[in-house]
Formats: C-alpha cells, sequence, structure tokens
C-alpha cells in the first residue's frame, strides 16, 4: 500500500504537469469581417496574456463607471448649487425691491418732514420777526384822529411831533415795552417814558392824568392818557440809542 508522502508527490506532479500543458497552450482570437471578399485574421494568445488583457478590460471599465459615477456626482451637487444660489438670488432681489420701495417711501416721508420743518422755520421766523417788530415805536400814539402842528417840530433842540386831538381820545403806547419813568404833575404836565429794550424809548408828553405806573408791560394799545379838557395837545418823541429822532421819519420808515 503507497504511503501517505508517495501520495502527496504523486499530486504535486500532476498538478505540475497540468500547469505546465496549460502553459503551453495557445488559443486563436478569430477576427472575421462581414464580407466574403475580406480574409478572416487570427491571433495567437496564451491564456495568461488573454487573462491579463480580460483584467485589464474589466479595470478600465470599472475605472469608467467609476469616474462616472463621480462626474454624476458633482454634476448634481454643482445642479444643487446652482439652485441654491438662484433661491439666494432672487430673494436677495426681491429683499432689494422692498427696500427700495421703502426707501422711496422714507424719501417721500423726509421730504415731507422737510417741507413741514421748512414751513414752520419759515413761520417761527416770521413770528419772531414780527415780535421784534412789535418793540420797534412805529405806531400812531393816539387812537383816532389828530391834527399835526407842523410849524413847531422841535422841543429843545430835540425832534418832536406835537398833536392836536380831541377831548376824551385815547393816547396809546406805539409799540410793546416797559414804562421806564413817570415824571411831572398836572400843573407842568407829565412825561411818560416808555423802554422798548432793543435801544428805542418813545415818550409821551401831555397834562392829562397816567393811566399808567412805572414798572408796567405795555402793548401797542395800551391807554397811557385819556385827553382832558384843557390838554388836548400831545408832544411825542423817539430816543434811539440815547438821540432824539424824527419820530414822523420812523413811522414813515416802519409803519
Amino acid at each position: 500500500m503507497e504511503n501517505k508522502e508517495g501520495i502527496v508527490k504523486r499530486m504535486k506532479d500532476r498538478i505540475r504537469e497540468i500547469i505546465d500543458q496549460s502553459e503551453r497552450v495557445k488559443y486563436n482570437v478569430l477576427l472575421v469581417p462581414d464580407q466574403d471578399s475580406k480574409a478572416v485574421k487570427h491571433f495567437t494568445m496564451k491564456l495568461d496574456v488573454i487573462i491579463l488583457f480580460c483584467i485589464a478590460a474589466a479595470f478600465l471599465i470599472i475605472a469608467s463607471l467609476a469616474y462616472c459615477v463621480i462626474v454624476t456626482s458633482e454634476l448634481n451637487n454643482a445642479n444643487n448649487n446652482t439652485l441654491t444660489l438662484k433661491t439666494q438670488v432672487d430673494t436677495l432681489t426681491q429683499q432689494n425691491t422692498e427696500l427700495t420701495t421703502e426707501n422711496e417711501v422714507l424719501l417721500e416721508k423726509v421730504a415731507i418732514l422737510s417741507d413741514t420743518v421748512n414751513d414752520k422755520v419759515q413761520k417761527e421766523e416770521e413770528r419772531e420777526a414780527e415780535i421784534v417788530k412789535s418793540y420797534i415805536p412805529t405806531g400812531f400814539p393816539l387812537k383816532g384822529t389828530a391834527s399835526y402842528n407842523e410849524e413847531e417840530t422841535t422841543l429843545e433842540g430835540n425832534p418832536i411831533a406835537l398833536f392836536q386831538a380831541s377831548q376824551g381820545t385815547s393816547v396809546i403806547a406805539t409799540a410793546n415795552g416797559k414804562v421806564s419813568s413817570i415824571a411831572g404833575d398836572a400843573t407842568s404836565g407829565y412825561i411818560i417814558m416808555i423802554d422798548h429794550g432793543n435801544g428805542y424809548f418813545s415818550v409821551y408828553r401831555n397834562g392829562s392824568e397816567p393811566k399808567v405806573k412805572e414798572g408796567d408791560e405795555v402793548t401797542s394799545d395800551t391807554e397811557l392818557y385819556q385827553i382832558g379838557r384843557g390838554h388836548e395837545e400831545l408832544g411825542y418823541q423817539i430816543i434811539e440809542n440815547d438821540s432824539y429822532i424824527d419820530p414822523l421819519g420812523l413811522m414813515e420808515i416802519y409803519g
């Protein structure tokens, strides 16, 4: 009976013989044309070359498929990114449109507010100008009609306007101000001086009893005297920056 080692040796020899035979076997590859006039071509290859060729072909196919998968994935990612960017662009465009509309509304409101402010400033300036003007003694010192004495225009060398008015006529302040002093008496006549707070003083001379007292605030409608019997003449003067000026000239300039 053959021992174990002999059997193993005999199997190894058989395997080697099969391998040697396969290496010696060659395969023919035929290229058959679709026309009878062309010759059939054949190539002789060993088995290991065919296997190597098949492996290479399989590798190329797998590599191509992998490349296609990668390219497809990249294209999908690119498409997704494009869609995302398009969505963002649409959103930004809509926001820009909304902001543009809001900006136009704000500009319109600013224009309205600016007009309102300008109108308010203009009215405030006009009001301030009116207030300033109300303290300039440009008014007529009598409430009612009176005649003017053209022959006597000075008193002690200073300009004065002398008016003749009927009994009961009111002598009024010619602008807003404050009674700074009251001098004189019923015999010599009273002198009321009003400080207008801007360098102007107005002076009123009459023998009737004064209706105001020192320190009183007056307006252009405040009654200073009421012309009484025997005191129908009113002397009116204006002091500007410590100098007497023609009161009629101030009336003509501002009146």
